[in-house]
């Protein structure tokens, strides 16, 4: 059993993402940012990945290496090929006994394919952590859970759920208003009338509303990300948003550029929702003319995440780097 070895899986990536920030932080805290090694499929360099996890010479300190992506996983987001982490994997398996004690070590992948030898391998010798949807039964608890001092009633917790759905990210920022604006007017109970003024709910609807502003009238973008900042939106929620909606146009356009425009078939291939497809589907014209500034945006938002979950940088980089890239777009 490799005990400093672990493969983190997940559904529910606030979850997530909270686990890897708490020890992250705790372990850089203690050991320096030096200490801190992440790869991905931006940044990937298996003889890195590698030395950072085996040469334990050439370090004198304790590391923490987080890999995602790996075991390949059935992700639809997940660009990996074997042909990119194969030699890293027979490395892993033929020296796992040579990792330092000191070193630890954490996969991270959305959906391993369970039938994969890699899979097998950390299932039996790594710890295996799983981080899944809450229940409702959990959100409801968690909901309240978050209310420290302030009293929030059942339909209110309901009504919160109805109106910005289950997903921690945006649940946690809506949590967040309503507590600011309770301490800003000195109130001790949330209510569905609350919930009503004060959340907003950041849907697929207000990702496509923004990115089809974008691609139209920089100033009104412009406006709409000074707006969203304003009205104290959580930067991941607008993030995860945005890195969702570009990929679905970078699928428009791949699939294009084979030939392929029937959204149906596209949706069967993607698992993603037709109607979305058959909305954007007009943009491609655009979307076209615009191709590498929204490569680079996608690239941008990428390292920009690293940047700021690293220390490097902080939250306020976010919206000055999606401006900037903004600014590029030929309109």
């Amino acid at each position: 059993m490799l005990k400093n070895v672990y493969l983190f899986m997940w559904e529910e990536k606030y979850l997530l993402d909270q686990e890897i920030n708490r020890r992250t932080s705790n372990f850089v805290q203690k050991f320096g940012r030096d200490s801190l090694f992440v790869y991905n499929m931006e940044n990937w360099d298996e003889v890195s990945a590698s030395q950072s996890i085996f040469w334990w010479w050439l370090f004198s300190q304790k590391k923490l290496t987080i890999v995602y992506g790996v075991p390949l996983d059935n992700s639809k987001w997940n660009t990996f090929k074997i042909a990119q982490i194969e030699w890293f994997i027979d490395n892993f398996v033929k020296k796992e006994w040579k990792i330092p004690q000191d070193n630890l070590l954490v996969f991270v992948s959305n959906k391993p394919d369970k039938r994969s030898k890699f899979f097998k391998f950390l299932k039996g010798n790594a710890n295996i952590k799983e981080f899944k949807f809450l229940s409702d039964g959990e959100l409801r608890k968690y909901i309240k859970s978050n209310f420290v001092d302030i009293e929030i009633q059942d339909d209110a917790v309901d009504y919160l759920i109805n109106k910005v759905g289950n997903e921690l990210y945006r649940v946690s920022s809506e949590i967040d208003k309503l507590k600011m604006y309770c301490k800003q007017n000195d109130l001790h109970v949330v209510d569905a009338n609350m919930i009503e003024d004060i959340t907003f709910g950041f849907t697929e609807k207000d990702v496509f509303k923004f990115l089809k502003i974008m691609l139209k009238d920089k100033d009104r973008a412009f406006n709409y990300l000074e707006k969203t900042k304003n009205q104290w939106i959580n930067r991941n929620a607008f993030s995860g948003g945005l890195y969702w909606g570009l990929k679905v146009y970078i699928i428009l356009y791949f699939f294009a550029e084979k030939w392929i425009r029937d959204m149906n078939q596209i949706a069967q291939e993607t698992w993603l929702n037709p109607f979305i497809l058959k909305q954007n589907q007009k943009y491609m014209d655009i979307i076209f003319q615009n191709w590498i500034q929204l490569q680079n945006m996608y690239k941008k938002l990428v390292e920009t995440e690293v940047d700021i979950k690293s220390g490097k940088k902080g939250e306020e980089f976010f919206w000055l780097s999606v401006k900037s890239v903004i600014e590029k777009f030929k309109l």
